[in-house]
């Protein structure tokens, strides 16, 4: 049906006005006109200015962490000391944090004394596992007879209840440092074993493909190939064994020893000096925090290729 010019009358009344053609021409120029005089700025001196930014961002980056966790653990600290003494709370049920450094400075000669004997099985039984791990991820990696058969022996061994195995090792060894450096390597053992094999079996198929065309020997692909190719999957499982054959000391020092930190934690709980007993605990902490940062460092040195690039590395590949 033809529409009337009453119709377009009406349209035109209510539709706002648009505009002409050489005004939409003279918008586009102007456009343009400012994305030319953007483009005009000096790509370096973009680059320069984006670097400094960059820069100042990856400086307080680095800071900022550590000084949130350290003003998070005086609040937190400083919070407890509050409630402990607002409440009135006993302090051989719950001592303030006051009363566990001052029982930490009155005495620093006894915890580092208990402290060297806990670092000593810790370290002792880290060699063990991380021996024992090599070993069967060499051998598991060799031979698939060898990964059937050894693979359920690895897992039994993470499934058995260390602290009910340690009487029963002090039984059947004696009062030695051996039971304790055994329940460490079997605590640290299972983790890294998994992580070495990971490790070798990540090895690039194509340079193995290569090293075999040139006939290399098995010893020298896994010497000089699968195991500087592992070293990051080797580095994690040192982190991860550092941490555990310490936990793994002071669990097997609750049974049959009369030195390392793990004793000093029973016998002051024995005693009610709860005060020793979180002094205690506030060591173990603290020579984990140790052990873990030495263990990220060496990571760093050994691995330098894998650290994590900084913000903005690909960036600046692309500028220069």
């Amino acid at each position: 049906m033809a529409k009337s010019p009453a119709y377009f009358r009406l349209g035109a009344f209510l539709l706002p006005p648009q505009p002409e053609r050489g005004q939409l021409w003279r918008h586009r120029d102007a456009v343009h006109a400012e994305s030319r005089v953007e483009r005009t700025v000096p790509v370096a001196a973009r680059g320069r200015a984006r670097a400094r930014v960059r820069g100042r961002w990856r400086a307080g980056g680095r800071a900022t962490p550590a000084l949130v966790a350290v003003a998070v653990l005086v609040a937190l600290t400083a919070l407890v000391e509050l409630v402990v003494r607002a409440a009135h709370v006993a302090p051989f049920v719950f001592p303030p944090p006051s009363m566990v450094l001052r029982e930490l400075a009155d005495g620093p000669g006894l915890f580092a004394r208990h402290a060297m004997y806990t670092l000593y099985e810790a370290g002792a039984g880290l060699v063990v596992a991380a021996a024992a791990a090599l070993i069967f991820a060499a051998a598991a990696l060799h031979s698939r007879f060898l990964d059937r058969v050894l693979t359920p022996f690895v897992v039994v061994s993470q499934t058995i209840p260390v602290i009910a195995l340690a009487p029963l090792l002090v039984l059947w060894i004696g009062y030695g440092a051996l039971p304790r450096v055994i329940v460490c390597a079997l605590i640290a053992f299972f983790p890294m074993a998994v992580m070495t094999l990971q490790g070798f079996r990540s090895t690039d198929p194509q340079l193995l493909t290569l090293l075999r065309s040139v006939n290399a020997s098995s010893w020298d692909v896994f010497w000089r190939v699968r195991v500087p190719g592992a070293a990051p999957f080797l580095a994690a499982a040192f982190r991860t064994g550092v941490t555990l054959s310490l936990v793994g000391a002071v669990v097997a020092e609750w049974t049959g020893t009369d030195r390392g930190l793990g004793y000093l934690v029973l016998s002051a709980n024995s005693r009610m000096a709860t005060a020793q007993a979180f002094a205690a605990v506030l060591v173990i902490t603290l020579l984990g925090l140790v052990a873990y940062g030495g263990a990220v460092l060496l990571e760093r040195k050994i691995c330098w290729w894998n650290s994590a690039a900084p913000v903005g590395r690909s960036y600046d590949k692309k500028e220069g």
